[in-house]
């Protein structure tokens, strides 16, 4: 079974789409009329990459191991995009934002884009704990005095196999579902505009357009849910499914004619959609929205329910900037909003990253610590907006969120910043602050990600500066990745994952 992703020039961008998350958060160029080049094949094992307006997920991510961290300078105030400082976001409201505790499915056939993902059902081996410890099978990285937070939940099941607690898919529930046209309320967001879209309202249908408070019936549809949806039907078919704000659930499974698949999924449903707050950015559709896509999409059945108490999701909650949060529209991709084509269950994410945030200003800290539970998973990656400031400030900064994560008995993760793209070859990262979060993870003996290097280095195999655009927003913007660039990003990230061996690893899809 291939996996291919189908996304090419969007036929235009509406104005929300743009301002949604980043549109010009960074005060780079603005969006050329005619939309975004969603990129193409990404590179091949370092061979490299010339997308021709289509996003694949058959290409191979560059594993750059080893790399040097960029760190050990301080940070002198590099400027966002080109000169201009990234969006300082709209008024914060972190009210009607609700996240309820949900439980995780199971995947079926894992992403392509170039991770190789942990073995379903391989048990791998604990992360360290914040003592120096190692953690049991099935353990996962975190915990104070030495300890691991320990797992209790199985990895994902074979394909096909529905996890126990989880909705069975029906026929009934999909016919609820209505086709539209690709780029309707953002439908099928960043699909070219002769692929099919399939948009499934299970939460009301009334979009709010604009930024306004979130509606009664958007939060009281707020939560986890457990979905499962059956690939497949009596024609060939290639489908690509996402979920809320353009949301990457799963890269695009290709069946043949009597094929069928089932996958399993935790989708986080906000009363906001997309990003948390910001200026612009559309609240959406009430609920829980699915959205399968592809030249010919293949879905018999789907099954939804919203989590109460059983079965329990590990939840990764993120906290990040513009260059990770969810975006609208489908011009821009962060690498967080991609995430979740990479995990099965019962993993599910609830991304929080927030347009214009630093480590010193991150205002949703509190939506994510009234959440989250023993056990959980809490990313943070911060340094783009960070300008001025001192590597010391920065560490100090994420050191106080990763020492609460861990006082909750919560596993942190600490990432630094994707590069920006500006020149070719990339150059010197410094002021992104990888030094701060370098330090930050060790001091605390909690796992860390070194994203600076590793797209600094898979950047500079795809040999020009316009190839490394393909995979950037509008194909100027040097900071913010369209959803193809997202997508590999985020595929660096669970590689990373797995070469660690970070606990997370034993949920990555097969």
């Amino acid at each position: 079974m291939t996996n291919m992703r189908h996304f090419a020039l969007l036929p235009s961008l509406t104005l929300f789409g743009f301002m949604a998350c980043s549109g010009n958060d960074a005060g780079g160029p603005q969006p050329g009329a005619g939309g975004v080049n969603q990129g193409g094949s990404p590179g091949s094992g370092g061979t490299t990459a010339t997308p021709t307006g289509g996003r694949q997920s058959t290409g191979g991510t560059v594993d750059t191991g080893g790399t040097v961290d960029t760190g050990g300078t301080v940070d002198t105030g590099g400027t966002v995009d080109n000169g201009g400082t990234e969006d300082t976001g709209g008024t914060v409201d972190t009210g009607g934002i609700v996240d309820q505790g949900g439980a995780s499915s199971t995947g079926g056939k894992g992403p392509s884009g170039g991770v190789t993902s942990a073995k379903g059902g391989a048990s791998a081996s604990g992360g360290k704990g914040a003592g120096g410890t190692t953690g049991p099978i099935g353990g996962k990285a975190g915990g104070t005095g030495g300890t691991t937070v320990v797992s209790t939940e199985p990895p994902p099941p074979p394909p096909g196999t529905i996890p126990t607690g989880y909705p069975t898919p029906t026929a009934d529930n999909y016919a609820k579902c209505t086709k539209v046209t690709v780029g309707t309320n953002d439908a099928c967001g960043g699909q070219p505009s002769g692929n099919v879209c399939i948009q499934c309202l299970f939460g009301g249908t009334d979009y709010n357009a604009s930024e306004t408070a979130p509606t009664a019936e958007a939060t009281a549809a707020a939560g986890n849910y457990l979905v499962t949806v059956t690939l497949g039907g009596s024609a060939a078919g290639d489908t690509i499914i996402s979920a809320e704000s353009t949301r990457g659930m799963l890269q695009s499974v290709t069946t043949t004619p009597g094929q069928s698949l089932t996958y399993s999924f935790v989708i986080n449903v906000r009363a906001m959609e997309g990003q948390p707050k910001h200026a612009g950015g559309p609240g959406g559709y009430p609920g829980l929205d699915l959205f399968f896509s592809g030249t010919n999409p293949q879905v018999s059945a789907i099954g939804y329910a919203k989590v109460t108490d059983s079965p329990k999701p590990i939840m990764i909650y993120i906290a990040s900037d513009s260059t990770t949060c969810d975006q609208t529209g489908g011009a821009y991709g962060g690498w967080g909003q991609m995430l979740p084509e990479y995990f099965g269950p019962p993993i599910g994410v609830a991304n929080y990253a927030n347009s214009g945030a630093s480590s010193s200003s991150f205002a949703f800290f509190g939506d994510i610590s009234s959440r989250w539970v023993a056990g959980d998973w809490f990313i943070i990656q911060f340094g783009h907006n960070d300008k001025g400031v001192a590597d010391s400030v920065v560490q100090a900064n994420l050191s106080k969120h990763i020492n609460e994560a861990l006082t909750a008995k919560v596993n942190p993760l600490v990432v630094s910043p994707p590069a920006r793209a500006g020149g070719y070859p990339i150059g010197d990262q410094s002021t992104l602050h990888a030094a701060a979060a370098k330090a930050a993870a060790a001091a605390a003996n909690v796992p860390y990600i070194d994203l600076t290097a590793l797209s600094t280095a898979w950047y500079n195999t795809l040999g020009s500066s316009a190839a490394v655009m393909k995979f950037h927003a509008n194909g100027t913007d040097s900071t913010h990745t369209n959803l193809a660039g997202g997508e590999k990003l985020a595929g660096l990230v669970a590689k990373a994952i797995k070469d660690q061996n970070i606990g997370l690893a034993q949920y990555l899809r097969q």
